[in-house]
């Protein structure tokens, strides 16, 4: 059993934009530089106003403190990349503490640094007499004050950037969904109208006619009927209630087993708190189709496919099996080995749509059944009508 082929075989999915964010240790680095340039800058001409060449030597502290504040807030870093999914509040509340505990940490240091060099080396005050003399609490105050400044405008740039980027992929995300979404749902209305799945329907109702069955064959027609209004009238743009998707595939299975007889048999296995999520509109039904097309119709009797659906916390659980005899043939190494698409185009296809519209929250596997046949199943996060 294979999926079906949704894109013709020369289309290739259209890839998401890959947005390459600027590397996190260049821009931290450029930051910091630019950060102990500026205050080197001001230090020796605007402040210092063309005082002796002794004044640049305020570059050595400025240089400590500003390789003090690069290695300080790398530790911010791996904080903040936790603390993404909390709520405004509690993120706020990570942010102020990590600036407040990194400013008190850098202060210290980065003033020990400056009165280091500005009193000892220069030799304008002796280092114990600074010590002794002690330092008014309105400096440590404003140098307190000062270091917080800086480390949140460092956290500013790093979330806005962050954002930023973040921003933009999923913009990307949804323009691809929108687009893979559109692409598919129209390849899949083409399919549910094309002349083959007509044709051998048309030819089940004219047989049905044939052999007297009148009564058989308009409800054929009234079902054919309902499907195709059901397909056509459905926004391609638009999930769907799960309720609804399988009205769809009810209405589809009735015309095949008005084909096949007895030899397909449909259960269905769906609990009520599932009927109501939403899933991407006909995600069921190719693999429907392909287990009646590659199982089904090559069985004699017997022929069972097993549709089921259900909450499993905050995850909805979907599964298409059948006993169809060929799996065995077609899984290598718990690998499907694609015998009528081995290019695996309308797998790649679900997955491409899947990975889309649920990135790295979904799961989509194909096993053997217990007995025999396949079942796929998938896997996408509750999502409320």
């Amino acid at each position: 059993m294979t999926t079906n082929n949704i894109l013709h075989d020369n289309e290739q999915i259209e890839p998401v934009k890959d947005l390459r964010k600027p590397s996190f240790w260049l821009l931290h680095l450029i930051g910091w530089t630019v950060y102990w340039f500026l205050f080197v800058i001001e230090n020796t001409i605007i402040t210092a106003k063309g005082s002796s060449g002794s004044s640049f030597l305020i570059a050595l502290p400025l240089f400590v403190s500003a390789s003090l504040a690069f290695v300080l807030t790398v530790p911010l870093r791996y904080v903040y990349q936790r603390s993404w999914q909390l709520s405004m509040g509690k993120l706020l509340s990570v942010i102020i503490a990590g600036c407040v505990i990194v400013s008190l940490i850098w202060t210290p240091t980065k003033n020990m640094s400056m009165w280091f060099f500005m009193h000892y080396i220069e030799g304008k005050v002796p280092m114990s007499e600074a010590v002794e003399g002690g330092v008014p609490f309105l400096y440590h105050f404003n140098s307190i004050v000062y270091s917080l400044a800086m480390i949140l405008a460092w956290s500013t740039l790093y979330f806005s950037i962050n954002y930023y980027y973040r921003l933009q992929a999923e913009k990307e995300l949804h323009l691809a969904a929108v687009r893979l979404s559109h692409s598919a749902q129209i390849k899949m209305l083409r399919y549910q109208i094309n002349p083959h799945f007509l044709f051998n329907t048309l030819n089940a109702i004219s047989t049905l006619v044939l052999t007297g069955n009148k009564e058989k064959a308009n409800g054929m027609l009234v079902r054919l009927s309902t499907f195709l209004r059901f397909s056509l009238d459905n926004d391609p743009e638009k999930k769907v209630a799960l309720y609804d998707e399988l009205k769809a595939l009810m209405l589809y299975l009735e015309i095949e087993k008005t084909r096949f007889d007895d030899r397909l048999s449909v259960h269905f296995d769906v609990t009520p708190e599932a009927e109501n999520l939403l899933v991407p509109s006909l995600l069921l039904q190719p693999l429907v189709e392909n287990s009646i097309k590659y199982a089904i119709a090559k069985m004699v009797k017997d022929g069972e496919i097993q549709i089921s659906a259900r909450v499993v916390g905050n995850r909805l659980c979907l599964s298409v099996a059948d006993n169809g005899p060929d799996a065995s043939e077609i899984l290598v190494d718990n690998k499907l080995v694609l015998q009528e698409d081995r290019n695996g185009v309308g797998i790649r296809n679900i997955k491409e749509r899947l990975r889309v519209l649920y990135p790295n929250v979904h799961k989509f596997t194909m096993r053997r059944n217990e007995l025999n046949g396949l079942c796929v199943m998938i896997e996408i996060p509750t999502e409320a009508n």
